[in-house]
C-alpha cells in the first residue's frame, strides 16, 4: 500500500511559510530599528512593512523585545557556534584560535554587527534591559564560550592559563579593538580579508606566547 505523504507535505509547506514570515518580520524590524531607533518603532509599523499580522508577530516572537532578541541571536549565532567547539585532538590551539579569531572578526566587524552595537548603546539608558539582553546574548556569551574552550585546553595540558575568562576577554579584545572603536564613529570601514588575516595571526601569536604550555 502506498505511503500517504500529503499531510507531511502540508506540514513542510507550512513550516517553510512560517520561516519566511519570521525572516520578513525580522528584516523589516531591523531596517526600522536602524532608521528610527528601537523606541520610535511600533509593532504596527513593523507589520505594515513586513506584511502579516500582529497576531503572527506575537506568536513567533512574543513581543517587540523578543523580536529584538532574535535579531541579536541571528548576528551572534555563528560566533557562538565557533567558540563552543568540542575538544578535538586534531585541532592544535593555533588552528582552533585562528578559526575562532576569523569568526569573531568576520561576524562582529561588519556593517550589521556594528549597527547592532550602536543600536544597543543608543537604548542603554532608556531601555537598559534591552542593552543588557544584547550584551548577555552576544559578547558575554561569546566570552563564556571561548573561556570554556580554553579551560578544556588547559585541562588537556596544551595551554597554561590561570583565568580562562580573562584570557578569553583579552583574545576578543585583540581581535576587535581598533575597528570596534573606529567603525561606529565612521572612521573605518569593515576590515579587508587581508587585514583580518593579519590581525588574527598576530593575536594568536601574542596569545600563544603568553599561554602556550609548549614554551
Amino acid at each position: 500500500m502506498p505511503v500517504k505523504t500529503k499531510g507531511r507535505s502540508s506540514r513542510k509547506s507550512a513550516n517553510v511559510a512560517g520561516e519566511r514570515r519570521r525572516e520578513a518580520i525580522m528584516e523589516a524590524a531591523w531596517g526600522l530599528f536602524k532608521e528610527k531607533g528601537y523606541a520610535a518603532v511600533s509593532v504596527d509599523e513593523i507589520i505594515r512593512k513586513s506584511g502579516g499580522s500582529k497576531t503572527t508577530l506575537y506568536e513567533i516572537f512574543g513581543s517587540k523585545e523578543g523580536l529584538f532578541h532574535e535579531i541579536v541571536n541571528s548576528v551572534t549565532s555563528v560566533i557562538l557556534k565557533e567558540t563552543e567547539m568540542p575538544v578535538d585532538p586534531d585541532h592544535t590551539p593555533r588552528e582552533a584560535l585562528t578559526r575562532i579569531g576569523n569568526s569573531i572578526a568576520t561576524q562582529i566587524l561588519t556593517v550589521k554587527g556594528i549597527d547592532l552595537y550602536i543600536l544597543a548603546v543608543s537604548v542603554s539608558k532608556r531601555f537598559p534591559d534591552i542593552s543588557r539582553m544584547f550584551f548577555e546574548s552576544g559578547p558575554e556569551h561569546g566570552f563564556h564560550g571561548l573561556a570554556q574552550y580554553l579551560k578544556r585546553e588547559v585541562d588537556a595540558g596544551r595551554l597554561r592559563i590561570k583565568d580562562p575568562q580573562m584570557a578569553a576577554e583579552f583574545f576578543f579584545g585583540m581581535i576587535v579593538a581598533r575597528e570596534h572603536i573606529a567603525m561606529p564613529v565612521g572612521c573605518a570601514a569593515p576590515p579587508s580579508k587581508a587585514r583580518i588575516r593579519k590581525i588574527v595571526d598576530e593575536a594568536v601569536n601574542v596569545f600563544l606566547a603568553a599561554y602556550s604550555a609548549e614554551k
